[in-house]
């Protein structure tokens, strides 16, 4: 019987559903999930796997019906699992999308964060969209991570502080203007005035003086 049947293949069948089973932390489970399924939906749409199942013990089953779409499927789930530190620096990453409070930017294949728009320069925006737009690349410092496991991220922190080269420079003392000078140059007239004018004040009184001794010595004369 073993000799009339065919020997058994060394290749699996081109149709052969692929299946791959990876392990992740339980607190990592929604992050897969996303909110009402929405991440591992558009996961299943951009890789094409067959289906993605959870568990709650952080088991992650992938079906699919290629090598590459699997290998996809798993980098972006690695992505979205790994554990970031407040501190990392994420260099030429891309602006998904921009909001009025801020830009939502991918450190990692499906990881975002937000940059909020306090933190995307270091000068004052009304607007994101004043300085950037969906597809920029920047580089970001993730700076905070809350309890939700949502990432804040700053580009402002990596970028050369102004204020530090404004103090740094020396202080220049202000050179007179020509309108200040012409205003030091007419008080001077003023204090000369003042001077004559008090030198007169005194030389009168002093003639004053001589004038009210002078009848008081010839009375006295007479009544010798």
């Amino acid at each position: 019987m073993s000799k009339s049947s065919p020997p058994p293949s060394k290749a699996l069948s081109p149709y052969a559903p692929l299946i791959h089973v990876m392990k992740v932390k339980p607190n990592k489970v929604n992050l897969i999930i996303g909110s009402g399924g929405k991440t591992i939906k558009s996961i299943i749409e951009e890789t094409g796997v067959d289906a993605i199942d959870t568990g709650d013990d952080g088991t992650v089953k992938i079906t699919a019906r290629d090598l590459s779409s699997l290998e996809k499927s798993k980098t972006i789930i690695a992505n979205l699992t790994m554990v970031p530190k407040v501190g990392e620096i994420y260099r030429n990453c891309e602006i998904k999308s921009i909001a009025p409070y801020g830009a939502f930017v991918e450190i990692a294949p499906g990881r975002e964060g937000l940059c909020h728009i306090s933190e995307l320069s270091s000068g004052w925006l009304a607007k994101a969209e004043d300085a950037f737009k969906v597809g920029d690349r920047i580089d970001v410092k993730l700076i905070e991570i809350n309890d939700k496991g949502q990432l804040r991220l700053s580009s402002r922190a990596l970028l050369p502080d102004a204020d530090s080269e404004s103090n740094s420079s020396p202080t220049k003392e202000k050179a007179p203007q020509k309108d200040d000078a012409i205003k030091m140059t007419s008080r001077r007239p003023r204090r000369k005035r003042q001077s004559e004018s008090s030198g007169a004040e005194n030389a009168t009184t002093k003639t004053l003086q001589k004038s009210a001794a002078a009848p008081a010595g010839s009375k006295g004369s007479e009544a010798a």
